[in-house]
C-alpha cells in the first residue's frame, strides 16, 4: 500500500491546477468540465470543490500564474540586456518579442481563455483584471532594476495604464496570429523586421 502523503494547501491546489491544464489541452477550455478535472487528481470531488467551484476559476488561477511567470521572465531579460549593456527600448522589445514568440504551454490556454470573451461577459471582466496585474507588475520590474539602469524608473514614470493595454491587445493580436498556425515561417522570416517595428513602437511610446 503507497504511504500516505498529506499534502498543503497550496500543493493541492497546484495538482488541481497541473491536471486542468492537462485536460485543458486535450480536450479544449470550452469542452471540459469539473469532473474531468477531478479523474486527472488523486483528490475526491469534494476535495477539489474546496479550493475550485468551476473551470473558469481554476483558468483564472492557471492565468494569473502565467502573468507572474511572465514577471519573473521579464526580469532575466532585463537582468541579460543590462549586462549587455543594450540600451533600454532594445531591453523592453526583448521583453515584449518573448511574450509573443517564446514556446511555453499555457499560451495555448491564453488563447482558449480569450476565445470565450465574445460569448461570456465575467471572461472579459476577468481578463480585464489580468491586464491590470500585468500593469502592476511591469511597473515593478521597470522599478526594481532602476537603481542599476536609471532609465527605466523615467519609463515607469512615464507608463500609462491606456499604454499597457495597447501593448497587451497589439500582443494578443500577434500572438494568435502566431500561435493558431502551424506554419511559422511568416513570422519567423521576419524576426528582424518584427523587432524593428516593435522597437521603433518601444521608443516612440516611452522618448
Amino acid at each position: 500500500m503507497p504511504k500516505f502523503e498529506r499534502k498543503t494547501k497550496e500543493e493541492r491546489r497546484r495538482e488541481i491546477r497541473e491536471a486542468a491544464k492537462k485536460v485543458f489541452l486535450k480536450k479544449g477550455y470550452r469542452n471540459a468540465t469539473m469532473e474531468d478535472i477531478v479523474a486527472a487528481t488523486s483528490l475526491s470531488k469534494g476535495g477539489v470543490y474546496q479550493y475550485y467551484k468551476s473551470t473558469k476559476a481554476i483558468m483564472f488561477d492557471i492565468m494569473q500564474g502565467g502573468n507572474f511567470f511572465r514577471h519573473s521572465r521579464s526580469q532575466e531579460i532585463i537582468k541579460e540586456g543590462l549586462e549587455a549593456q543594450a540600451d533600454v527600448f532594445e531591453i523592453i522589445t526583448r521583453v515584449w518579442e518573448a511574450k509573443l514568440f517564446e514556446k511555453v504551454r499555457e499560451k495555448k490556454l491564453y488563447l482558449m481563455f480569450l476565445a470565450e470573451i465574445p460569448y461570456d461577459k465575467e471572461t472579459e471582466a476577468l481578463h480585464r483584471k489580468l491586464e491590470k496585474q500585468s500593469f502592476e507588475l511591469a511597473l515593478n520590474a521597470l522599478e526594481e532594476n532602476a537603481a542599476v539602469f536609471p532609465e527605466l524608473r523615467h519609463m515607469a514614470k512615464k507608463m500609462l495604464y491606456s499604454d499597457i493595454l495597447l501593448y497587451s491587445r497589439m500582443s494578443i493580436g500577434i500572438m494568435m496570429s502566431y500561435e493558431l498556425f502551424s506554419d511559422k515561417k511568416i513570422f519567423d522570416s521576419k524576426r528582424d523586421e518584427i523587432h524593428s517595428i516593435i522597437y521603433a513602437f518601444i521608443k516612440k511610446m516611452f522618448e
